[in-house]
């Protein structure tokens, strides 16, 4: 699509600001399908009063494209074939690629924070309910209720990688492999070579579309899976592994060392604490389950992140913090 500023129309949507913000500076945005790359630049254009061109690279209709004279080119879907005018450019990619003098945004999708800014439901538990079911999609806050599962089952089959591998990374979140293992499943069910197949686990990793938890000191160990959309989990299955999902939406909201272990979801090293995913559970449960910590990994923190319950107490002189996630998320 080439669009000259005269014609530029914006979706009849409201453009909800992110917690990043652009600069009129050539920037590259990088990061999965749906995860507000096209909002992001939409919400900068706003109050931009220079002259401006917007070219997809992904669509098909012929491009006869005079970039001179406009003082912000706008490129989605970059590819490193298309060459760069001499002027202010915006770059977008679903694939982590690095362009030489660009400044890179590694755009995720909505944290907790932003969601609950964008959704105008009226409480926060409703809203989080939301979050739960319907995953951390920018573009899906917008949608009906009807149309969410389907969007994403359509972006899924969109997205530029191994169907089938894509889909049981998704639908498996939180549970713990070895690739090896993940391989040997797969090839039951289809062709598949040992060399695609790891390639295509690089690939979407290295996107960040999936990610893997190692087990503390153990790296030959399973590995937990994640994914940067934990909706896509509720859009393919019909588990309802609410413990998974809460799983999925914690670790998207940390940014530092992570690592699992037997009893525990998440040990965070580098702050000496760890991270307790029980979506129900009361004082009583919960101290027969604070007997079964790891004894040998240094701790003096533990959060427990719940669906609702709130509370605190107190286990071998280390306080014990028990938050709903949607307060939990607040305060981190």
């Amino acid at each position: 699509m080439n669009l000259n500023p005269e014609d530029f129309k914006f979706p009849k949507v409201k453009i909800y600001e992110r917690k990043i913000k652009l600069e009129y500076r050539n920037t590259l945005i990088t990061g999965p399908k749906g995860v507000g790359k096209t909002f992001l630049i939409l919400d900068f254009l706003k109050d931009f009063k220079g002259k401006f061109i917007y070219i997809d690279l992904e669509d098909p209709r012929e491009k006869k494209i005079d970039l001179k004279g406009y003082d912000l080119v706008i490129i989605e879907n970059y590819n490193r074939f298309f060459p760069l005018p001499n002027t202010r450019v915006f770059l977008t990619s679903s694939k982590d690629i690095f362009v030489r003098g660009f400044k890179k945004i590694e755009l995720k999708n909505l944290d907790f924070e932003e969601y609950f800014s964008f959704d105008k439901h009226q409480s926060i538990t409703h809203t989080f309910n939301y979050f739960l079911n319907d995953g951390n999609s920018a573009e899906l806050v917008f949608l009906d209720d009807f149309f969410k599962a389907k969007k994403l089952q359509t972006n899924l089959k969109l997205m530029n990688y191994d169907y089938d591998i894509l889909k049981f990374c998704f639908s498996h979140i939180g549970e713990k492999f070895s690739l090896y293992q993940i391989y040997q499943i797969l090839k039951k069910t289809k062709k598949l070579s040992k060399d695609k197949f790891y390639d295509e686990i690089e690939r979407l990793q290295k996107d960040k579309v999936i990610f893997f938890v190692d087990r503390f000191a153990s790296l030959n160990a399973p590995k937990k899976l994640f994914s940067y959309n934990f909706g896509y989990k509720t859009a393919l299955t019909y588990d309802k592994n609410v413990t998974a999902l809460l799983e999925n939406m914690i670790f998207l909201e940390l940014d530092e060392e992570i690592y699992y272990l037997d009893n525990v979801n998440f040990y965070l090293p580098e702050k000496d604490k760890i991270i307790l995913v029980y979506p129900f559970i009361d004082e009583e449960k919960l101290v027969e389950k604070l007997k079964k910590l790891p004894k040998k990994i240094k701790y003096d923190k533990i959060e427990v992140v719940t669906i609702s319950n709130e509370y605190e107490l107190s286990y071998k002189n280390i306080k014990v913090e028990v938050k709903p996630f949607w307060i939990w998320a607040f305060v981190e």
